[in-house]
C-alpha cells in the first residue's frame, strides 16, 4: 500500500507543477489589452511568478512577471489597469 501512496503523491506534485507552468507565449500576451484589470489578465495568463510594486504621488504601478521557456511575459499596470504587455525573448531586451 505504501508504494501506491508514494506514486499518488508524486503524480499529484507533477500535476500541480504542470498546471502552474502553462507556458506564456507571445500569442497569449497579445490577448492582453490596455485598461484590462489584473483579474482579467490572470484569467488569461494565470498567476504571475513575481510582482514588482512601486508607488509615487497619485500613481501605483505593478509589473507582473511570467517566465517562459523562450523568454518572459511582462504586464505593466498603472493604477490597477494594464498600461503595457510584452513578451521579451530569452536573451532579448524590452
Amino acid at each position: 500500500m505504501r508504494p501506491f501512496l508514494s506514486i499518488a503523491a508524486f503524480c499529484a506534485v507533477l500535476f500541480a507543477l504542470t498546471a502552474c507552468s502553462s507556458s506564456v507565449t507571445p500569442e497569449k500576451i497579445s490577448l492582453i489589452k490596455p485598461a484590462m484589470k489584473p483579474s482579467a489578465v490572470e484569467a488569461i495568463l494565470g498567476q504571475p511568478a513575481s510582482i514588482e510594486h512601486a508607488e509615487t504621488t497619485g500613481l501605483t504601478g505593478d509589473v507582473y512577471h511570467y517566465p517562459a521557456p523562450k523568454g518572459e511575459g511582462r504586464v505593466v499596470f498603472l493604477n490597477d489597469a494594464v498600461f503595457k504587455a510584452e513578451f521579451v525573448p530569452a536573451g532579448g531586451k524590452s
